[in-house]
């Protein structure tokens, strides 16, 4: 059995498992052996996570047999990330199953020992998708007398479209979702306390903002609030990050969405498939990139590099897809204002920055 697809196959179904082993991670590492174990020591390959084409939790060998019992009927959840893309992308990714009458709980094995309970905002999702099981997190091997093993309907990867069983879990849960009047949002990372975003972007929300968009920081808010903002949204933009995991729950087909590349590399796919798998179409992508920030000797941009944008390619594309309405307006960075953001964003760095230009 190969990695999950979107619309065929082991991540559209639930197996039943009696007597199952669920063992938590014995270590930290990248790819933990965790997962279930049947009782005549198979692998149960519905409950494993993967991600591409790369199966994350390996196979538990060897394995004894638990000390604990658990009775009755009870869901698999999967692997608990406490990282916030990774749990929104990942550990969420059987919550198609969960709204049922017939189990007592949903389990959870933590991605690490660190990882006791879930987060406010964790809470808040299950809580949004109208979760009447208690939500549990094992912390040591357990056998379970009945455990339903969905597959994994969504992730990162082939799978980020999401199955149809999924896709509409996200539907019923935006329907739950009070709706404001209509806006425009630009999410912006220029409140985000870690490393890695747009060069200058305070110049482009600036420049949104008198195109009438509302600069969203999606940090300082609430789970419910963003969901909320994103479901009365009608334009929906900004750099590509974990933000738009959120904004493409509640995608429907009406939204106008675009991100700014902030990297010249494929992070952004699984966030396109996923907006697309909701909107039934592929959302703007803006490759306005002129260079890439990044620390001394580092050979690729990713995660925690800052990309520089041609201000002039920028307005343009945003015109084109009817972002902005006339690109003549729009004011680029002065070199003061350029030479306060390098000296701000050098600041989060350790190291040296080294600009590394594209060819365009």
């Amino acid at each position: 059995m190969g990695e999950p697809l979107p619309e065929a196959g082991w991540s559209r179904e639930i197996k039943t498992v009696r007597n199952a082993w669920l063992f938590p991670p014995s270590a930290m590492t990248g790819r933990p052996a965790c997962g279930v174990v049947t009782a005549d020591g198979e692998d149960c390959l519905h409950a494993s996570t993967w991600r591409g084409g790369i199966r994350m939790t390996r196979k538990v060998d060897g394995a004894e047999k638990p000390a604990r019992f658990l009775e009755g009927r009870h869901m698999w959840g999967g692997l608990y990330y406490g990282h916030f893309g990774h749990f929104m992308t990942e550990t969420m990714a059987r919550c198609w199953a969960f709204d049922r009458d017939d189990i007592e709980s949903v389990l959870f094995i933590p991605k690490h020992e660190k990882l006791s309970e879930f987060q406010k905002y964790q809470s808040h999702f299950w809580n949004l998708l109208g979760l009447r099981a208690q939500e549990r997190i094992l912390r040591e091997p357990l056998i379970v007398e009945e455990l339903l093993v969905p597959g994994q309907g969504f992730g990162l990867g082939t799978i980020a479209r999401g199955t149809p069983e999924f896709r509409q879990t996200m539907r019923r849960m935006a329907e739950r979702i009070p709706q404001d009047p209509p806006c425009k949002l630009y999410i912006s990372r220029t409140k985000f306390n870690g490393r890695g975003g747009l060069m200058g972007e305070r110049v482009i929300e600036r420049n949104m903002a008198a195109n009438g968009y509302t600069i969203l920081h999606p940090e300082k808010m609430e789970l419910p609030d963003q969901l909320r903002a994103y479901k009365s949204a009608t334009h929906i933009l900004g750099a590509d990050s974990s933000a738009f995991h959120i904004a493409g729950m509640v995608a429907d087909p009406a939204k106008k969405i675009g991100f700014i590349l902030r990297r010249d590399n494929n992070a952004y796919e699984s966030i396109a498939a996923q907006i697309s798998g909701m909107i039934g179409r592929e959302p703007v992508i803006i490759d306005a990139l002129a260079a890439n920030w990044m620390d001394k000797g580092a050979t690729f941009s990713n995660h925690l590099s800052w990309g520089e944008v041609d201000h002039e390619v920028l307005a343009g594309i945003l015109e084109h897809h009817g972002f902005i309405d006339d690109r003549s307006n729009w004011q680029g960075p002065g070199e003061d204002e350029m030479a306060d953001c390098i000296a701000w964003v050098q600041a989060k760095h350790a190291e040296e920055l080294v600009r590394v230009p594209l060819a365009r």
